[in-house]
Parts: structure tokens; sequence; C-alpha cells
């Protein structure tokens, strides 16, 4: 039997015990290995090339989950990960695709689970119908703010006006103004709340 080992990296551990049973009842050819945090992963010292298989979540608590990721590609470029992730925010999304991680689940995508870690060890990707449709969506908004209405629109999101907004950047009261007309024409949203969606959906503040 070709056994695969797969490690599972999550600090819940209803959510790992979970994915675990998942796994077992699935199938007897994985050997599954669990971990809580980044510190008792790396305290093993792992090689990695006698692994097929990261599952992964993104919030680790006072750890920095895609420093671990960059290492990992770095250091064992063909090892595969898949994250499961409460969070369908542009920047996650995009971060794991710059570091050519495997596959993107949500965590109420139980259902593909299945699916993806046979796709993924088979060497093939696979992100949920939700995350490739999500992606496709920011692809094509990508770069439509400029990196100052970024700022802008983050600052608004965090709760500033417009005379803090000046302060902060340095610029005019009716260049903030201006500024936001213009963001709201380029995202065709019109009120401060989808503002704030928006920047919820696709920034980390």
């Amino acid at each position: 039997m070709n056994t695969k080992r797969i490690i599972i990296l999550d600090d819940h551990t209803l959510f790992l015990k979970g994915i675990a049973l998942f796994l077992k009842t699935y199938s007897t050819k994985y050997d599954l290995y669990i971990y809580q945090s980044i510190s008792k992963l790396k305290k093993d010292k792992l090689d990695f090339n006698e692994f097929d298989l990261l599952i992964s979540d993104i919030d680790m608590p006072g750890e920095d989950t895609f420093e671990l990721f960059e290492s990992l590609k770095t250091k064992y470029p063909k090892f595969p990960i898949l994250v499961i992730s409460m969070h369908k925010k542009t920047i996650i999304i995009n971060k794991c695709k710059e570091l050519n991680i495997e596959g993107y689940l949500l965590k109420n995508e139980e259902e593909q689970l299945k699916t993806a870690v046979e796709t993924i060890l088979k060497g093939g990707e696979y992100y949920s119908k939700t995350i490739q449709e999500f992606y496709a969506q920011i692809k094509n908004t990508q770069n439509i703010l400029s990196s100052r209405e970024e700022e802008i629109i983050k600052l608004i999101a965090e709760g500033y006006n417009n005379q803090e907004i000046s302060e902060k950047t340095n610029i005019t009261i009716e260049t903030v103004k201006t500024h936001k007309k213009n963001i709201k024409t380029k995202l065709k949203i019109s009120t401060p709340h989808e503002m704030v969606t928006f920047v919820k959906q696709n920034f980390i503040l």
C-alpha cells in the first residue's frame, strides 16, 4: 500500500480532529501528523521530503503562516500545500498564488476536501469553485485603485474622517474628497458602508 504522509496544521483542536477523522474514514492509506502551532512543527525538525502534503489554516495566533509557506516552498518547491481557511480575501488568495500554493478551500467546503486532497496528491492544483470565481472577479478589478486610493479607502474603513485622512496623508481635504469620489466611481459603490465592506473583503487591516 502506497501510504501518504500528511501534516495537518491548525490551532483549533476540533477542526484538527475533524479533518483527521474525515481523512481516516475516507482512506486507510493516509498517515496523519497533527500540529496545533508552527513552533511545535518546527521543533520536530521534519524532513518535508518524507511527507506528501501539508494541510494548513492561515490564522495561527502569534505566528506567521505565510513565512512558513515561503520557507517550505523555497526549500521544498515540490512539496504541496492545501490551505483551508475561513478567509476569502484578495490579499490572502493573491499571496497563495504568488507562492504557488496548490490548493485553497474555505472551512465550510468540507465536501470538497476529498477531491482536493486526491487532486493535489496526484500532482494537480485544487482551488474551490467559490475561490476560483472570487479570484476571477478580483483579477478583473486589480490595479483599478491607485496606491493613494488604496491608502485612503483603508483609512475610511478604519473610521477616519476627511480631516483626519488629510492630516495623515498630507493632502488637502478637497483632494481627499476627490479621491473618495474616484474610488466610488471605480468600484461602482456609493456609501461608506460599501467601502468598509470592500476593504474587509480585499485587505487585511
